[in-house]
């Protein structure tokens, strides 16, 4: 996503003077091209913020076929519709542990839901745009970008055919500040797309230090030049379908180790007739929305490769935040950040647990991640590690 500078920062206005007054004769050339570059920012906000009718101060409700989904240059004669829903999805099997601290699906937004034929979408302000192209500056969002590290579990490589992935999480806070981050997801992935969905600690996407769900996607657009990554609706791609259930929300429990484990059920499954990609949250698969087929080209067709566990950066020579809940993993869950019941959908459309496995972490003695099985949990992967001083 491209972003600009504006005017009201002072300190930003500081950092841009010099390069301008070189080529635009002084200071009324620098006034005149900040001016220009605000412009492009409200610009950019009213593409980003549809008119909408506002519920709460944080949300506004979008009608269904005015969501950013259908900026996406090959989503323009879509036929899509806000009743939509799975044709032919592959069963799941029936999670063996009920847990009483499962997050809800339906976090309510100020004002209630929003009406039916609308979707809620997290308002950009100014101060977002301007925030994300600081941070720009140092920090990528490349799996092998310097001052990232990951732990996770993943498929080895093969022939590989997988219609979907998915897991249990359970939620947690690590302490985050300035340009860091820290997260949890599953992916999916074929060739360069890739699609994600999580928790997520990150200041500089979200103007806080909440734990919020999000989803990803990373996929080379054949009609833009160039590849191209981005969080929940700020690109175009993903159709959200539910009035009620935000993709970015704040969830309001978090997991105290030792006490209480608050978990929530994420999948990612193809639908086996038409190809589109649904987001299904909670124990009865809530279906959020989509990303459509049309938009990929790997994972067009299915899926060869899939991964679940944690994720953190550190702009480099500063410190790294602490994975999932800041502690070494150990075989106790009720001390330890977890995926259970690790599961894939075979290429035959049959839900099973994940085989074929290893563990991978870049630097086992900062973080940690184990590959276990379950009696009660089946396929469990147990990750995190304390920040690094």
């Amino acid at each position: 996503m491209t972003s600009f500078r504006a005017t009201a920062p002072e300190e930003l206005r500081k950092e841009t003077e010099p390069h301008f007054q070189k080529g635009y004769n002084g200071v009324e050339g620098t006034r005149d091209l900040l001016e220009r570059e605000d412009q492009e920012l409200e610009k950019q906000l009213k593409l980003m913020n549809k008119p909408a009718t506002q519920y709460g101060d944080i949300y506004d409700c979008v009608d269904f076929y005015k969501q950013p989904a259908f900026d996406h240059p090959l989503l323009k004669n879509h036929s899509f519709h806000f009743e939509m829903k799975p044709i032919s999805l592959p069963k799941r099997k029936r999670d063996q542990v009920s847990f009483d601290n499962e997050e809800p699906v339906h976090i309510g937004l100020i004002g209630g839901d929003c009406p039916v034929g609308t979707v809620p979408i997290r308002r950009v302000t100014k101060e977002d745009l301007i925030r994300e192209r600081k941070a720009s500056k140092v920090m990528s969002f490349a799996d092998n970008a310097l001052g990232a590290h990951y732990a996770v579990v993943r498929t080895r490589g093969g022939q590989n055919k997988f219609n979907g992935a998915g897991a249990t999480l359970s939620i947690h806070n690590p302490r985050v500040s300035g340009r860091q981050y820290s997260a949890a997801r599953l992916m999916l992935q074929n060739e360069a797309d890739t699609i994600q969905v999580g928790w997520r600690v990150d200041p500089t996407l979200y103007g806080d230090s909440k734990t919020r769900r999000f989803i990803r996607l990373d996929v080379t657009f054949s009609v833009l030049a160039g590849q191209s990554h981005c969080f929940n609706t700020r690109c175009p791609g993903f159709v959200h379908v539910r009035s009620d259930i935000p993709l970015d929300l704040v969830y309001p429990q978090i997991s105290i180790p030792g006490k209480d484990v608050y978990v929530v059920p994420l999948y990612i499954d193809r639908d086996l007739a038409n190809g589109n990609w649904w987001l299904l949250v909670g124990p009865n698969n809530t279906q959020v929305g989509f990303w459509p087929k049309r938009i990929f080209t790997g994972l067009a067709d299915m899926a060869s490769y899939a991964e679940w566990g944690g994720e953190v950066f550190g702009p480099p020579g500063t410190p790294s935040p602490g994975m999932g809940n800041s502690d070494f993993p150990t075989s106790d869950t009720l001390y330890s950040s977890y995926f259970r019941n690790v599961e894939v959908i075979d290429g035959g459309g049959q839900n099973i647990d994940a085989s074929n496995t290893e563990s991978f972490a870049e630097n086992m003695t900062r973080y940690k991640v184990f590959d276990e099985e379950h009696t009660n949990l089946r396929h469990l992967v147990v990750y995190g590690g304390p920040p690094s001083s």
